[in-house]
């Protein structure tokens, strides 16, 4: 791993058989159209069969959200309506009314690391996990990135997302060190807003192509894929330069 300092992950396979994913958290995945379209692009470029659904609410952490009642059988993603203009509507059958093959939850940016918000963070996954586990489905936990102005977050993120995903045996999609990896490889991509703390398009880019590499163990890399619509692409150049880090920070958080 190359942040030697921080804690190991314990649940480092490659995924297997992951189809249908289930996004659970807040403004940092549904920020420019939402990191699910970004990662359904990296899919289609990649000829994986990934379906992802997100459920997002601004500054929400993992105590706001009900995961176990997004987990019912014929409730999320229980019919799809075509886009070819027919409006068809399909229900969608599921075998023993599983849905979701896994569920990646997400704190608020603070949330694992605040003094009054850490131990709701730890209760709530210790519940989220149960909850998925007895749908069927694998747990993920998104590392989060630092504030620009606070770059101090990322080894305290990175450490307590990962020591609560090896409590609840489970992995991590590790975005922070991403953005941190690319900030010192490539300082001239800006990831962050002028917020100091929500995704560019560039950001949510880089953000996909770490869900992509850590759900289905397929590097990112020589992929066609740089955005989606007029305005939330990036360019060719920056593309495969996110590309790269995406995937060498999957590969060594992981020791794949």
């Amino acid at each position: 791993m190359f942040y030697k300092n921080v804690m190991k992950p314990l649940m480092t396979d490659k995924p297997v058989g992951i189809k249908n994913v289930l996004l659970v958290g807040n403004s940092f995945m549904f920020y420019n159209c939402g990191v699910n379209g970004m990662i359904n692009g990296f899919a289609k470029a990649k000829h994986r069969d990934l379906v992802i659904t997100l459920v997002g609410i601004g500054g929400a952490s993992l105590y706001w959200h009900d995961v176990k009642s997004y987990l019912r059988p014929n409730a999320l993603r229980s019919y799809k309506i075509a886009s070819d203009g027919t409006n068809k509507v399909t229900f969608l059958d599921y075998l023993d009314g599983k849905i979701f093959d896994a569920v990646v939850l997400e704190d608020s940016s603070q949330g694992p690391i605040h003094p009054e918000l850490k131990e709701l963070f730890r209760e709530s996954a210790r519940k989220h996990c149960q909850d998925i586990r007895e749908a069927g489905a694998r747990p993920f936990f998104m590392m989060t990135w630092a504030y620009k102005d606070k770059p101090e977050m990322t080894s305290l993120l990175a450490d307590a997302t990962i020591e609560v995903a090896n409590e609840n045996s489970a992995s991590v999609i590790p975005c922070g060190m991403a953005f941190e990896r690319s900030s010192k490889d490539f300082p001239e991509i800006e990831l962050i807003r002028s917020d100091n703390r929500h995704p560019t398009v560039a950001g949510t880019y880089l953000e996909a192509a770490v869900f992509f590499a850590s759900l289905t163990g397929i590097t990112p890399t020589d992929c066609d894929f740089y955005g989606r619509f007029d305005d939330l692409i990036v360019a060719p150049e920056t593309g495969k330069k996110l590309q790269r880090i995406a995937w060498n920070t999957v590969r060594d958080f992981n020791s794949w």
